[in-house]
């Protein structure tokens, strides 16, 4: 059963079923640690003063219980003072706001871990009914791509591509050379080398003949896969991370804004200080009314009965409405023009999206429910996004890009006169004569030779398809001759699916020969070319008149020194990190035509290793020798494309030999310096020989093709079939050079449009690259990120390239790496060829190397020949008159990659470079980064700190590392960035960088294909996939989940974010300042010695009813488009004095009139009251109140000569009347007030408030209920039989309140014109902010 067991793996179901229970077990213990706690940490950031995630404390608690028993006391010592039943309310709201907060903080507090039961249940609900094929993993042979992590796995007796978070303990894997191990595994074979991996250490077996030192074609063992038995669940360590640090969150800025108003200042500070000091000014008093009433009154405004209820309802709700909003945008269908060249205008409008109010209910249901549909606790991306200053994305391949990279630039040589007018080449031919001396000649050298004319057609890529592109020439068809070839290649080595398994060995064995070489780096950039063989016009029915007989891999090692020596593109470049180069290998394929038997041998590979095997070129017509000339522009062409692109070189020859499998199966080896080797072979092509019909087959129907191969070239005699390396070396000499093409990852338009918006709003796109600086920023560009000179940063630590460069220039490698001594280490660092300037320092990581890079993100450029030491003698003579041949060069040069209308020094490429402003280089690119920014995460905070804040207000970062971008990602927040990040749902190292930022949403990047013909995979009919399980696995820490194949909607997502962040404020704003109003009100009026002036029931009518009702409807406006070009600033919770003088006039002015107007009413109505009563001899009460005063001119006093009595009766008309126009009065004014709150940066004459029409129901609401009360009330009292003194209300006390609620209007309006004028000041120093990056160490 063991054995059976490491032959096939795990079943599915037994896979499934383990990582249920193991992630359940991960997840009991979890719990139990938690309950184990001796306090409850959910019960404390509930009820702790200190605690950001709540709206009620220990001290409001306290106040609003000591303010319900004081109301009951007061009505039990004075009955008709105070209703004792208000005091019932207060504690019924303070016991539903305390049991809300306290079921809020407990949902926050396990709302990761029920996202991970939520995730289990839809597991176990999978495993009885999964039935997976091998249809449904990604395709084994999909190009590797560092946003993915995928493992070969053996599953239900088969090998499978399995995404990383399904691995379990005792799955049995294959390690292929080069790998890094997806987990702590075992070797199946006990006597295996490697017996044990841990994590990411990378799977190198050793290689044999690793000392061997040769000068001949040596053919090598392929490095075989091994099977490893996992040990462990690699998935747990995530999950572990998740759970640890899902409360780690950074506090939003709304929350940190409430509870720096609301718990800071009022509840800690304005409430206790109010209490005290009217309850110390009343003490004398120790009457019911003064003692226990009053201060009751005072402070009821301040607590917060339904502030919490109203935060939470309103939060739930606005959570609801942006899911649905989500989730409407990823179901729109954009109605894209294919041929509409500005693709802004099909970006989706707001307006747009259709809101169903019943989702938007049954999201609200789900979320005060805590089920886990969104994280909207833990971490609320609402309010993340409503006020993010950055979004930042960590992976590329499939989320930036197209996940497959397209042909951009096809190269080839001819010899006529018909010259595209479009071409990128320009004077690419005006290459001076000493081009053909830069080259030593061999002995061959053609008798009248023909300088070739290189050619470079454009390609243009349709950005909504993710293959399709077309030639920019429309005359590329006088070019078809010479672009045959290269399609008939495409198809039958590039594009034929049956060499895929060959060449992924070969990878995987290159791949681990150049971990042992610092400066060597393996590049697997053969990706699908079917749409440029189909643009050439080839079907695919071309492929079935060949038959592939043999495949050969061919590579070499590199000798560092002579590659820096060799180009002098790499010297040009400033670069802050060292130059790696890509593997020199060669792949090809034996083809047998069936209507003839002929056979060919198609190449591919890197340019170094063709160009040398090449003795002729195609020129479209005929077959032309390669000259020095020829061979100089093709490499300045590799050079300098491979500094950005992906460049792969084609070439041809026909054979006369059969290859036996051996040496097939084997793989050859060159001498670093084999230049010499093919010399030997050369066998020019003679002149009489017609071979047009070699490389120009003619299409007669659409299954033939007429390859004519009866004209060979004279091989050397071997008898027999090709059966030892120096054979198979010697078949692969003497081809035919077809051409080159470069490919590039191309931005996805709906990203660069996402870029243009955020730009608009102010809110600043981050590219974590894992890429060096150069490939980043070509990148960066296409998006449409500035990446100048200014503008990124590398991340890569100084000890790394200190470490990294002393181990190339000074020390051997490690013991480790003495398994393999490579080329490259077999130098002579005292040597006259050894140059110290060749020791750059390392760009990228030693995972860099490893297979997890489809198109490696070290590579600076590829190398070229190696030259001889005349040419560095000739390079070091003329290097002061190098400015001068740079120039003449660059004309020919630049056009090489460039537009036609580049200009002497300055290099224009497609992505429209920057210019330029140093010595001539290769791109259109200031590598030196001249603005002296740090280089090396532990340089950011001490450059921030010292120098200036640049590093915070870039858009790149190069060079990352899943620890570095944490480190960035924690400085940003130290310094107020808001951070929302992207990053790939598939890649396991994105955990820590989810946890870390502000708010993360993981995105399904799309697969990349080994072929447009097939898909990557299949989903099940009946049953989630394995990428859907990964995706919702690695996806339970963020607050969104998307599939990138979706439209993108964060724009609108922002936008209602912002909206809803902005009117929430707002209308705490208003709620605030209403309820201190209203409390300052009767403070003043205790301080003049006034009755109270509202009761009790008034009181909590206003706070708990009117002014939460306003409040709620300023919410209610619909969303405003413009909110995006307000950009946000760093508005930091902190209590300054500049902005705290700001705040006091401007709230202070507004609310100022109603204080002054209610105070005099009031004052007004008594002092009339109390004159009348005093003053008048003829009143029927004379008798009663004889030897009256007016105390303090409204104060009603008896004077007797034992005793002083006096003041105003409770209910009784003078105070019931004066309280309700006080009431009345107030009202109105929070009316006047509010309608300024409905459109903060409009004025009410250029925006009128009416269009919120909830806000006009509710002032007419409480308006009407208001009046009605009022009026009731007066008449019921007029008509009371009682025995009251029923005065008059004064008429100008009548005229002045309604007359005050328009002179208040004109007050708020000025003050808002001035509120405006600050803000919008505000808002250009922002957008100024926003846009600078010059600091001090800038050279301008």
């Amino acid at each position: 059963m063991e054995k059976s067991m490491e032959d096939t793996g795990l079943t599915t179901r037994d896979a499934l079923n383990k990582l249920y229970i193991e992630i359940d077990s991960v997840l009991q213990q979890y719990k139990h640690s938690q309950k184990s706690r001796k306090s409850k940490s959910w019960v404390k950031d509930a009820l702790s003063y200190r605690s950001q995630h709540t709206t009620i404390d220990i001290i409001s608690i306290g106040f609003g219980v000591w303010a319900a028993i004081s109301l009951l006391i007061g009505y039990l010592l004075e009955g008709d003072n105070v209703a004792g039943y208000e005091a019932l309310p207060i504690l019924t709201l303070i016991v539903a706001n305390v049991s809300l907060e306290l079921y809020d903080n407990k949902l926050r507090h396990c709302e990761v871990p029920n996202r991970v039961r939520s995730v289990l249940n839809k597991l176990k609900k999978e495993i009885g009914s999964v039935h997976w094929t091998t249809d449904n993993y990604p395709n084994l042979y999909s190009p590797l791509s560092p946003c993915i992590t995928l493992q070969w796995t053996y599953r239900d007796h088969k090998l499978v591509n399995l995404p990383w978070a399904l691995l379990v303990k005792d799955d049995i894997i294959l390690m292929r050379p080069g790998q890094s191990s997806p987990g702590y595994c075992e070797s199946i074979d006990k006597h295996s080398e490697c017996p044990l991996l841990h994590a990411k250490e990378i799977y190198a077996p050793t290689i044999l003949h690793a000392n061997e030192i040769f000068s001949a074609p040596m053919s090598r063992k392929p490095l075989e896969p091994k099977k490893y038995r996992l040990l462990e669940t690699p998935y747990l360590n995530n999950l572990k991370l998740f759970l640890e640090q899902a409360l780690d969150k950074p506090t939003t800025q709304l929350n940190k804004q409430r509870h720096l108003v609301m718990i800071r200042l009022i509840e800690r500070v304005l409430l206790p200080v109010t209490f005290v000091s009217v309850l110390l000014y009343l003490g004398r008093y120790l009457v019911s009314n003064t003692l226990f009433i009053i201060p009751s009154n005072v402070i009821l405004p301040l607590l917060p009965l339904v502030f919490p209820l109203v935060w939470n309802v309103a939060n739930y709700i606005g959570m609801a409405r942006f899911k649905t909003v989500f989730d409407a945008a990823v179901k729109f269908e954009t109605k894209s023009n294919p041929l509409e060249e500005d693709v802004d205008n099909n970006v989706l409008d707001h307006k747009d999206i259709k809101i169903s109010k019943k989702e938007v209910y049954a999201n609200f249901k789900d979320i005060i429910k805590g089920k886990p549909g969104i994280l909207t606790r833990s971490s609320n991306i609402l309010h993340v996004l409503g006020s993010v200053t950055a979004l930042g994305c960590v992976d590329k391949k499939g989320i930036l890009s197209w996940p497959n990279p397209t042909a951009e630039k096809v190269f080839f040589l001819h010899n006529r006169d018909d010259d595209s007018p479009s071409s990128s080449l320009g004077n690419v031919n005006d290459i001076s004569n000493d081009a053909d001396s830069a080259l030593p000649n061999y002995g061959f050298h053609p008798d009248s030779p023909i300088t070739a004319t290189a050619e470079v057609l454009d390609l243009t890529h349709n950005h909504i398809d993710p293959f399709e592109l077309h030639f920019d020439d429309h005359d590329w068809h006088k070019f078809l001759s010479s672009l045959k070839p290269l399609g008939l290649t495409i198809l039958l080595n590039t594009c034929n699916y049956d060499t895929q398994d060959r060449y992924t060995a070969f990878c995987s064995h290159i791949t681990c020969e150049a971990i042992y070489n610092e400066s060597l780096i393996p590049v697997t950039n053969r990706r699908c070319l079917c749409e440029l063989a189909k643009e050439i016009g080839f079907m695919d029915q071309a492929q079935k008149i060949f038959s592939l007989e043999e495949q050969l891999s061919t590579f070499r090692h590199l000798q560092p020194e002579m590659v820096r020596r060799d180009n002098k593109y790499a010297r040009s470049l400033q670069l802050s990190t060292r130059l790696k180069f890509p593997f020199p290998h060669m792949f090809a394929v034996i083809v047998k035509e069936l209507s003839s038997g002929n056979m060919q041998l198609l190449s591919e590979g890197t340019a170094d290793i063709i160009l040398d095997s090449c003795v002729d070129y195609w020129d479209g017509h005929d077959l032309m020798p390669l000259t020095n000339s020829d061979k100089k522009k093709i490499q300045d062409f590799y050079q300098r494309s491979s500094l950005t692109a992906y460049c792969t070189a084609f070439a041809y020859r026909p054979l006369s030999k059969f290859v036996n499998s051996k040496p097939s199966e084997m793989y050859l080896e060159l001498p670093s310096d084999s230049r010499h080797l093919y010399m030997n072979h050369r066998s020019p092509t003679p002149a009489h020989w017609d071979c047009k019909n070699i490389l120009d087959p003619k299409i007669k129907s659409a299954t033939q093709f007429y390859s004519t191969d009866s004209l060979l070239y004279n091989d050397y005699p071997i008898a027999g079939n090709v059966s030892d390396a120096e054979s198979c070396f010697q078949m692969q000499c003497n081809q035919i050079f077809i051409g080159m093409v470069t490919m590039q990852y191309q931005a996805m338009t709906d990203m660069v449009q996402l870029i243009e918006q955020l730009e608009r709003a102010c809110v600043r796109f981050v590219h974590f690259s894992k890429e060096n600086e150069l490939r980043s920023r070509v990148f960066s560009e296409k998006m449409g990120l500035e990446s100048g000179w200014n503008c990124h940063i590398s991340l890569l630590s100084e000890r790394n390239r200190r470490d990294s460069g002393q181990m190339e220039c000074n020390t051997s490698p490690p013991v480790q790496r003495q398994r393999r001594l490579s080329q490259s280490v077999r130098k002579i660092p005292n040597s006259p060829t050894f140059d110290d300037k060749s020791c750059l320092l390392d760009s990228n990581l030693e995972s860099s190397r490893t297979m997890s890079f489809s198109a490696p993100s070290a590579i600076n450029m590829e190398h070229s020949v190696v030259k001889f030491d005349t040419e560095v003698e000739k390079f070091n003579i003329i290097k002061g008159a190098s400015e001068q041949s740079d120039a003449n060069d660059s004309i020919s040069h630049d056009s090489v990659t460039m537009h036609a209308d580049s200009t002497t020094h300055d290099w224009q490429s497609l992505s429209n470079l920057t210019e330029s402003t140093e010595q001539s280089a290769p791109i259109n690119f200031d590598m030196s980064n001249r603005a002296k920014l740090p280089r090396g995460i532990e340089k950011i905070r001490p450059h921030i700190e010292q120098i200036d804040n640049v590093p915070l207000l870039v858009s790149l970062f190069t060079d990352c590392t899943p620890s570095a971008i944490r480190e960035m990602l924690q400085i940003m927040q130290e310094y107020m960035e808001i951070v929302c990040i992207l990053g790939s749902s598939e890649n396991c190292d994105n955990a820590g960088i989810f946890m870390q930022a502000d708010a993360s949403v993981s995105v399904e990047p799309l697969y990349p294909q080994v072929c447009q013909k097939r898909g990557v995979f299949n989903k099940p009919d009946n049953c989630l996939g394995p990428i859907d399980i990964s995706r919702e696995l690695n996806s339970v820490a963020c607050s969104l989940s998307v599939r990138r194949e979706d439209p993108i909607s964060f724009y609108h997502l922002i936008m209602e974010s912002r909206h809803f962040v902005a009117t929430l404020w707002s209308s705490v704003q208003f709620w605030l300042c209403c309820c201190v109003c209203l409390s300052l009100m009767q403070v003043l009026a205790t301080l003049c010695m006034l009755p109270g002036l509202l009761t009790t029931g008034q009181v909590l009518w206003f706070s708990c009813i009117v002014i939460p009702l306003l409040s709620i409807a300023l919410m209610a406006k619909p969303v405003d488009q413009e909110v995006m070009k307000r950009p946000q600033g760093k508005i930091q919770a902190v209590v300054n004095w500049d902005g705290t003088i700001f705040i006091l006039w401007c709230y202070g002015i507004k609310f100022l009139p109603t204080v002054i107007v209610v105070l005099v009413s009031y004052i007004g109505v008594l002092t009339s009251h109390c004159d009348q009563m005093c003053a008048d001899s003829r009143s029927p009460y004379d008798v009663v109140l004889s030897n009256c005063t007016c105390a303090f001119f409204y104060n009603p006093v008896k004077l007797t000569d034992s005793v002083t009595m006096g003041g105003w009766d409770e209910n009784k008309w003078t105070l019931i009347s004066s309280r309700l126009i006080i009431s009345f009065i107030v009202l109105l004014h929070f009316v006047i007030i509010s309608a300024g709150f409905v459109h903060r940066e409009s004025l009410i004459f250029k925006k009128s408030p009416l269009t919120n029409l909830c806000w006009v129901a509710t002032i007419f609401i409480v308006t009407f209920i208001q009046a009605v009360y009022t009026i009731v009330t007066f008449t019921m009292i007029k008509q009371s039989p009682e025995e009251d003194m029923k005065f008059e209300i004064p008429l100008w006390v009548i005229i002045f309140a309604a007359a005050s609620p328009l002179a208040a209007l004109v007050i708020d309006e000025i003050v808002k014109s001035q509120e405006i004028m600050v803000n919008k000041r505000f808002l250009k120093r922002a957008r100024l902010d926003f846009g600078t990056k010059l600091g001090m160490n800038s050279p301008f």
